[in-house]
């Protein structure tokens, strides 16, 4: 199973297929983050261009040797400092600076930001390591014939030895830190496959304690929702402010869960309302904890089966939500949701991990500036 379609994270494969093919459309006087850093970013996946400089670290002024720097620890294992320096450049071109020399002496503040970013990628890259350590897995000889499978497939979208080398310079890599990006992807699927990806894995439950799980932890329902703004711009409306839109949001959701109550299909009445989410969606949602706002989610669990719920505010607006039944649901969609079930249970568990890792740094952290890391 590939983890990139399970886990919406930048990954080494990703990181890596970036590197050489650099031809990103932002142009260099052109940062990506303005000021403010306070938005969720998703991973980069495009080809962001790494600029091409000598690499060196610099403290105080002056040049560290960075030969065998671990420039940090993830639960005792190390980062070297070329690869903290490759996702520390391409966070920072992707989301701070652009390329822009000018940038960050007129931005100092937002740099703390930026190495809490790469502490969370360089995370979220390591965890295939972090579990292989844990639970003592190694990769194969298939999967060290696969990471060269991989160079080899690099190598070939050059013309020459030569090219590729420029190439990897260009990017200031090596094309050991290639090689090692390209393992971080086959360790993090060599550790999925052990624990969680087939028969007699470490960590996979049975299938009567997945049973078990869906029948508690998850929910199956069908939904509505009316956007505070539903009648933005509608007749009537076009003066109003937001409190009125959301007073006659309100009155109208209390109209659709009157008619629900009276007999009026759930389903249909969501077709036009206002969650793309439940169009065209017969099931309904089937769906854990933690995956749902907290409000939604607390009256989806408080509700027994053919229950219709009061009016749930959430950021997003009001709900009505009728439980459904789900034991047919599961039988009939025994491979998908069981599936579904060990994904949710293997993400939860590499969360956790991620969130109690152990994260130490070199003596030299605490005095990098923006200008540091060449």
């Amino acid at each position: 199973m590939d983890i990139r379609r399970i886990f919406a994270i930048l990954l080494a494969a990703v990181v890596a297929a970036s590197m050489l093919c650099a031809c990103g459309d932002k142009s260099a006087d052109q940062p990506l983050v303005s000021g403010d850093s306070s938005a969720e970013q998703e991973a980069p996946t495009d080809n962001t261009e790494v600029a091409a400089v000598e690499p060196g670290l610099f403290i105080d002024g002056e040049e560290v040797d960075v030969e065998g720097l671990d420039i940090m620890t993830i639960n005792g294992i190390g980062v070297p400092f070329d690869e903290y320096r490759y996702m520390y450049i391409y966070l920072d071109n992707y989301y701070f600076s652009g390329g822009d020399s000018s940038f960050w002496p007129q931005n100092a503040d937002l740099f703390p930001t930026l190495l809490e970013y790469v502490e969370q990628y360089l995370l979220e890259s390591y965890w295939g390591y972090l579990l292989a350590a844990q639970y003592g897995i190694e990769l194969t000889e298939e999967d060290l014939d696969e990471i060269e499978t991989h160079m080899q497939e690099e190598k070939a979208e050059f013309a020459s030895e030569e090219e590729f080398e420029n190439a990897l310079k260009s990017s200031g890599i090596t094309e050991d830190l290639l090689r090692r990006l390209i393992a971080e992807q086959i360790i993090c699927n060599r550790a999925y496959e052990e624990l969680y990806g087939k028969e007699g894995a470490q960590l996979l439950p049975s299938d009567d304690e997945i049973k078990d799980i869906l029948e508690n932890d998850y929910r199956r329902v069908y939904h509505v929702l009316v956007t505070f703004d539903h009648f933005s711009g509608a007749e009537g409306y076009e003066d109003a402010d937001e409190d009125e839109l959301k007073a006659a949001a309100l009155e109208y959701a209390e109209q659709l869960r009157d008619e629900i109550e009276g007999g009026a299909d759930i389903y249909q009445l969501a077709q036009s309302a206002d969650d793309p989410g439940m169009v065209d969606n017969p099931d309904g949602y089937f769906f854990t904890y933690n995956t749902m706002v907290k409000p939604f989610e607390d009256s989806a669990f408080s509700l027994e089966v053919g229950e219709l719920s009061d009016i749930v505010e959430t950021d997003y607006g009001y709900h009505i939500i009728l439980r459904l039944e789900q034991d047919d649901y599961v039988n009939d969609n025994w491979d998908s949701v069981r599936e579904a079930c060990i994904n949710a249970i293997f993400n939860d568990n590499v969360n956790e991990m991620l969130a109690n890792a152990d994260v130490e740094y070199c003596e030299y952290f605490d005095r990098l500036s923006y200008d540091s890391i060449k």
